[in-house]
């Protein structure tokens, strides 16, 4: 992607979340933007894509799907959610100083360091915030498993049912009444995904 390209991306993610943040808030969520591409700028997803578009997706999705353009707070969790597991860049400390504890603790739930106890972690430690974010990076996940190798794909689901669909449930009951419509939509769109997948349509 060229640099020309690379700011209207930028801009475009922009615009849609202007009029619905004070000007320190979007500053935050742009902050966190170009700290996400910039630390997994050397990294590739499955189909060689650019690791960056998988933690953007998430966040378009919080966007765009789920309507949530107001919670800036959201929107830079689901776009530094792989940060710290996948990157040097940041600490949690420096995740914490830049944009505030909320945001570096969900971060940190999301991370899976270590790997072993991490889904019982979500259960006990995630806040609704972080089951959102989980649930939509999985959705992303689940929506270009297409590009993978047949033994991940069987993983992801198998991994889904188990854990991903429970955790839809918890996300309905944590979650403000005024948003459980996110919790059910996530829910269908997964469920939805997974039978795609099984079905071999995707």
């Amino acid at each position: 992607m060229s640099e020309e390209e690379s700011v209207s991306s930028r801009e475009i993610f922009r615009v849609q979340l202007e009029p619905h943040m004070l000007e320190s808030e979007l500053e935050n969520v742009m902050t966190a933007y170009v700290f996400s591409k910039y630390g997994h700028r050397t990294q590739e997803r499955d189909n060689g894509i650019r690791y960056f578009e998988h933690p953007k997706a998430v966040a378009n999705i919080i966007i765009q799907e789920l309507g949530l353009r107001g919670d800036w707070r959201i929107i830079a969790v689901a776009l530094l959610h792989d940060i710290l597991e996948d990157s040097w860049l940041l600490t949690e400390n420096r995740l914490e100083k830049n944009f505030g504890r909320e945001v570096a603790f969900w971060v940190k739930c999301l991370t899976k360091k270590p790997k072993d106890g991490y889904h019982e972690r979500l259960r006990e430690l995630g806040s609704w915030q972080v089951l959102l974010v989980k649930l939509c990076d999985r959705l992303h996940n689940l929506r270009t498993l297409g590009h993978c190798d047949p033994s991940k794909q069987k993983r992801q689901i198998e991994e889904t049912r188990n854990y991903y669909l429970p955790l839809a449930d918890m996300l309905f009951e944590r979650i403000p009444i005024e948003k459980r419509y996110c919790a059910a939509y996530l829910k269908e769109q997964i469920g939805q995904q997974l039978i795609n997948l099984e079905s071999g349509s995707v």
